[in-house]
């Protein structure tokens, strides 16, 4: 039974091209545009339904809630359209487990996902052949016949010519397998007789001398020559291999049939709509978003008093006055779902009168692009209000979108800051909880030790040493967030004098050292051979070093190398930390210096709170200098600090300035 399909369109040519691919495996179509379709529809009746991009979100809603178990497909527009892509991903959101066709696949493609999807095909229809078998041994002829109906294959015998002939007189044979010597004759004479009486029929011959047999057989159509002895297996695959190719054969004889009977229908269906379109008595004009001119009709030619090839040679532009391309332009750059407008147009002939008209326009599939086609009428006049009230409603058009562009960037924003503070909840709460754990356990520790009267040195000595690390962790993080909150009020102390930046450098080389012996690092630090000395708070410059340093340290392997590298450039100080750790994705290189986030490789198990280059930041940024990162040749980060070498005192006042105003 023939599957059936349902098509709502607008007006696209891949819907079309469907169409025909769908009628050419056997399906019967029923295509239909959205503004035509009746809401009433049995939408039980169709296996399959089938939407056009274009095709509006009300008119989808109402099919898919009258369906049951019916599969969806969508046929997707060019992906040059953002304003199509856009609606389309609505359409899809509707129907999220629909299929997808894009105008970019093959007909094999298109052929092969529909089969799929409906489960048809000649995979789905497939038919065992009947077999004629013919030997003069009854003994090997049983056996032969007993492997046959073991697979459920129709099979009838016969031992010499004369029998086998008469079965087919009598019988469709689609495959013969016959000894090649019989006594008497061969194998060769009946299937020689058989395709006289059923020229489909194809051979198998079985044989002990295939030296003798094989050329003489192949000349004489024969397909394959079985070797004896023959086992079951053997004649099994022979019979399934040489039926799957004639049931291909038969199958494309039957798509070539049916192609061509669709070529003939469309070629009649194209010469009706030929003659539609050449003789209707209104002017109807196909053209390009950009206004060049396609195709145009008799009408049309009379309309602009040309012909064809000087037409098609000007843009549609070119014969209407300002305002009315104006309005076509205005009115294709709003196309909404519908993808149809009408607006009234002026024809500027060459005497410079006009000839008033309504353009009826509806945005079409092209052979794949984008065009549109207009049906002119001639109207006696023209509507000065009208054309305000469209201007009017365009105008607030546009202003709502422009406030829902508004609206949804400040939720995006919103979000984006929820999530942030959740991740750096979370973080703190694993920042916290670690350490003050730590604090509590070794207490514990201590005090059951002591009252057990156990006043072991060692052991209170490294509880101890476990209370002060985790106490100085926790220290840390809370320092960390009392300088953010400082910042974040313009608070923060800010002295800036005149220091000898390799001395901060190498204090703050020193500060981390415990890190760097604990995991066998060695930090090289380079610098000009004249002294840089810089304009800077020294504190704040050493605690920027610090930070970046622990993150090399924290994240490079053991026994391997961090870089310090510091030049002077003009009135700059430049200088670069360079690890060879495990770097960071090339997408997140500025946003690690957001507040409260972390790189996507380190923020799983290596702690923190994401306020480090925060801070870093924040610092140089009152230097009136600037930080960045980027991924090295080594696989790991390098982070880049500038300062100036003076500090603009004057825009750093106006600065703090604004800061108190602002709070």
């Amino acid at each position: 039974m023939a599957r059936k399909i349902l098509i709502i369109d607008s007006s696209s040519m891949i819907a079309m091209r469907l169409k025909v691919l769908l009628e050419l495996i056997g399906c019967q179509v029923e295509l239909v545009h959205f503004a035509m379709f009746d809401e009433n529809t049995d939408i039980d009746i169709y296996d399959l339904l089938v939407f056009s991009q274009g095709v509006p979100t009300d008119v989808v809603s109402i099919v898919v809630e009258k369906a049951t178990s019916q599969s969806f497909l969508l046929l997707a527009p060019k992906a040059e359209s953002g304003e199509l892509l856009s609606a389309f991903s609505k359409l899809n959101d509707l129907i999220p487990n629909a299929t997808i066709i894009y105008p970019f696949f093959s007909n094999k493609e298109i052929t092969s996902l529909i089969e799929a999807l409906l489960e048809i095909g000649p995979d789905h229809i497939f038919k065992l052949p009947t077999i004629l078998l013919v030997d003069h041994v009854n003994e090997r002829l049983e056996s032969l016949k007993s492997s046959l109906y073991g697979a459920h294959i129709e099979v009838y015998t016969a031992t010499n010519h004369d029998e086998a002939i008469n079965i087919a007189k009598l019988r469709s044979i689609d495959i013969l397998i016959s000894d090649f010597s019989l006594q008497p004759g061969s194998g060769l004479e009946i299937f020689s007789s058989l395709k006289k009486i059923q020229p489909h029929s194809r051979c198998l011959l079985v044989t002990s001398r295939p030296e003798q047999s094989m050329l003489e057989a192949i000349r004489q159509g024969v397909e394959d020559v079985l070797i004896k002895p023959l086992n079951d297996n053997v004649l099994l695959q022979a019979v399934h291999k040489l039926w799957q190719t004639e049931l291909l054969k038969r199958h494309n004889a039957e798509l070539v049939e049916r192609l061509q009977e669709t070529v003939d229908v469309l070629i009649e269906k194209d010469s009706l709509l030929q003659v539609i379109f050449k003789n209707t008595p209104d002017p109807i004009l196909l053209f390009e978003r950009k206004g060049k001119i396609v195709e145009a009709n008799d009408a049309c030619l009379k309309l602009f008093n040309l012909k064809f090839k000087k037409l098609i040679a000007h843009s549609l532009f070119h014969f209407l006055d300002d305002d009315s391309v104006q309005a076509i332009k205005d009115k294709i750059s709003t196309l909404n779902s519908n993808r149809q407008f009408s607006c009234d147009l002026h024809i500027v002939n060459k005497d410079g009168s006009k000839i008033p008209l309504v353009g009826s326009f509806n945005e079409i599939d092209h052979h794949g692009e984008i065009a549109l086609a207009v049906i002119f009428k001639n109207v006696s006049h023209l509507k000065q209000k009208e054309d305000l009230l469209l201007e009017a409603k365009d105008l607030l058009e546009e202003q709502v979108r422009a406030r829902t562009s508004q609206l949804e960037h400040a939720k995006n924003i919103a979000e984006a800051a929820n999530l942030s503070k959740s991740e750096f909840l979370a973080n703190m709460s694993h920042e916290l909880r670690t350490p003050m754990h730590s604090i509590l356990s070794f207490s514990r520790f201590g005090i059951s030790k002591l009252q057990e009267g156990d006043f072991s040195k060692d052991k209170l000595l490294k509880y101890l040493t476990r209370i002060e690390s985790s106490g100085q962790r926790l220290l840390s993080l809370l320092n960390n967030l009392l300088d953010l909150s400082k910042l974040d009020v313009g608070k923060f102390p800010f002295n800036p004098r005149a220091y000898d930046l390799a001395t901060i450098v190498k204090t703050s080389i020193d500060d981390v050292a415990g890190i760097a012996i604990e995991k066998d690092i060695n930090i090289v630090f380079s610098s000009d051979n004249a002294p840089i000395v810089a304009q800077c708070d020294e504190e704040q410059i050493n605690q920027v070093l610090r930070n970046v340093l622990s993150n090399a340290l924290k994240f490079s392997e053991e026994h391997s190398t961090v870089e310090v590298i510091m030049q002077r450039d003009d009135d700059n100080a430049n200088i670069a930390v360079i690890d060879s750790g495990i770097g960071i994705p090339e997408e997140e290189l500025e946003t690690v210096f957001n507040k409260f986030e972390q790189s996507s490789k380190t923020n799983s198990g290596a702690g923190g709170t994401g306020l480090g280059l925060t801070l870093c930041r924040e610092f140089v940024s009152l230097h009136q200098g600037s930080i960045k990162a980027c991924n090295n040749s080594l696989g790991g980060t390098t982070i880049s600090i500038q300062v100036p070498l003076e500090i603009n005192l004057d825009e750093y006042l106006a600065d703090e300035q604004l800061v108190k105003n602002s709070g």
